[in-house]
């Protein structure tokens, strides 16, 4: 008894010999360019292992200019089930990123199982592999043999092969530049979206105003119409240049979400607005003179954003501020941040002690708000120390727990930023001994918000983290900067070399964020420019 097979484009095609013939344009030398028929069993070489995600259903591709993405057709007798064609799209990769298996297979097929040194990834019935390989940085590097086995219903197997090549730059290997040069300025912050890399800070044309730029994530260049100036999305009474953004926060609705400062001196007013990603403007804010924000984080229904208040002006005197928004711009609760804190054994009767908020997160496992900063505080023989401190806050405003450094590590030190990493909380900052140059440091953050149990100390002189991100291999990039130089570097914990060390002259880095991928920016200025610099895992 015969039987007919649906085979892809053969109508299309003219016959499946000229099919292959088409397709063996596609693979180099070495790769099995008759379809993969071989029934080899898969094998891996090079120093690193894969990693693997399922991506969902893809659709079967097709192997010609123009042609349907179908998979039925006519064919020859029966002979058991046939792969007409199984390779990885790309076949190559070069950076950071997933290949795709796609198979043709005739129409009898009903499982399919695709296997890795005897190892299956992946089963299911055709038409489409559910699954990809996805390289994260260099580790990721070398030659795969991937074997897929199809099925009929009564037993019968057929197999090929398909060859996967990855090899990937070293870790912090240069992919692309950004440097506004229509006017002098510096990035603030960096947020990766869903479609682009979203950096704000400040761009003076002449005047210095707040400025959003949204960049092509592959070749840092800018989407059409932006740079985007606060005087271009808003026409409030109250906002005038100077402005600078301060922090940049993507909500759970995909808008962007700015903290910025208006003014200067003692009279700054703080500044909060949520864009899309059209840079159209959703909804505004404008606080009251004397308060400032320093970091915006995006929570659930809403955001939150951290600064400080003016509670004395002869001399400055400052308590913390907290604030959150719901997702229309309603302010849901506010808190003013004094001592004393809980944990403190002594009491600032006179409030001449300052607080300084620097940075905010949400914690996805503790269900709270991290807020990290600097503070004063009577130390050792009521001797004022500035020390790094943590808060944490229910998402309706509660303050549920607070800790201090005890100057473990040195006499004083603080924490300016604050991101995820997996379930961890990881902070940056800074250390010093009494009148030394301040050194960078790294903070893990428990539950309680204790950063004195695990940390990394650089002997970096004179410089602090004032940006750190963590990729999908949880490697962190840093952004360090001293006063004369600027240092992207790259590790994994407290206590191992560091995975790269650049060092950038005439450079001052703030902020820096990663993507889905693991490609990781780190932003600031170069000279007196707006300046970024976006890197391989």
């Amino acid at each position: 008894m015969s039987r007919r097979t649906l085979l892809l484009l053969l109508a299309a095609a003219g016959c499946l010999g000229d099919l292959v013939e088409d397709g063996a344009q596609h693979y180099p030398d070495g790769t099995d360019s008759a379809g993969g028929s071989s029934t080899t069993a898969g094998t891996h070489t090079g120093p690193g292992d894969s990693v693997e995600t399922d991506t969902g259903e893809v659709p079967t591709t097709t192997l010609g200019p123009g042609s349907a993405a179908s998979t039925t057709g006519e064919g020859p007798p029966d002979t058991g089930p046939v792969i007409v064609s199984f390779a990885f799209e790309p076949e190559v990769l070069h950076e950071a990123g997933a290949a795709q298996p796609v198979a043709v297979v005739s129409e009898d097929v009903v499982e399919l199982s695709l296997q890795l040194e005897g190892v299956e990834k992946w089963a299911g019935p055709p038409p489409a592999i559910a699954w990809a390989f996805e390289a994260t940085s260099s580790a990721s590097d070398g030659e795969y043999t991937f074997v897929l086995v199809a099925r009929d219903a009564e037993g019968e197997e057929a197999a090929a092969e398909a060859k996967l090549w990855v090899s990937l730059p070293a870790s912090g290997t240069e992919k692309c530049q950004f440097e506004e040069d229509a006017g002098s300025g510096w990035l603030a912050a960096a947020e990766y979206g869903d479609e682009a890399l979203v950096v704000a800070g400040a761009l003076a044309k002449p005047a210095l105003e707040a400025t959003v730029w949204r960049l092509d994530p592959d070749s840092c260049q800018p989407q059409a119409g932006y740079p985007w100036a606060i005087s271009q999305w808003t026409e409030a009474p109250l906002v005038g240049p100077p402005s600078q953004a301060v922090g940049l926060a993507t909500d759970e609705l995909g808008r962007m979400a700015i903290a910025a400062n208006l003014g200067s001196g003692l009279t700054r007013r703080p500044y909060v607005a949520v864009l899309t990603p059209q840079g159209a403007l959703e909804w505004e804010v404008v606080g009251p003179v004397g308060q400032t924000y320093s970091g915006i984080a995006a929570v659930p229904g809403g955001v939150v954003v951290v600064g400080e208040q003016l509670v004395n002006e002869a001399p400055p005197q400052y308590d913390g501020l907290v604030e959150s928004f719901d997702l229309e711009g309603t302010k849901l609760w506010t808190d003013s941040l004094a001592a004393p804190l809980p944990g403190d054994d002594w009491d600032d009767g006179l409030n001449v002690l300052d607080e300084h908020p620097r940075g905010v997160v949400w914690s996805e496992q503790a269900k709270t708000v991290m807020v990290v900063g600097e503070r004063y505080v009577k130390a050792e023989n009521n001797k004022t120390r500035l020390r790094a401190f943590s808060v944490q806050y229910s998402i309706s405003g509660s303050l549920t727990t607070a800790w201090t450094s005890a100057g473990l590590d040195s006499t004083d030190d603080g924490l300016v930023t604050v991101t995820r990493c997996g379930e961890e909380l990881v902070a940056g900052g800074w250390i010093q001994n009494e009148q030394s140059a301040r050194a960078s440091a790294t903070r893990w953050l428990d539950l309680a918000g204790n950063g004195e149990k695990k940390r990394r100390l650089d002997a970096l002189d004179e410089a602090l983290t004032q940006g750190l991100a963590c990729d999908r291999e949880e490697k962190f990039t840093a952004a360090i900067s001293d006063p004369l130089t600027a240092y992207a570097v790259g590790y994994r914990t407290s206590d191992d070399p560091f995975l790269y060390k650049l060092e950038l002259p005439s450079a001052s880095l703030r902020a820096a964020s990663c993507d889905s991928r693991g490609f990781c920016a780190v932003a600031g200025l170069q000279g007196a420019h707006p300046w970024l610099r976006v890197h391989h895992p």
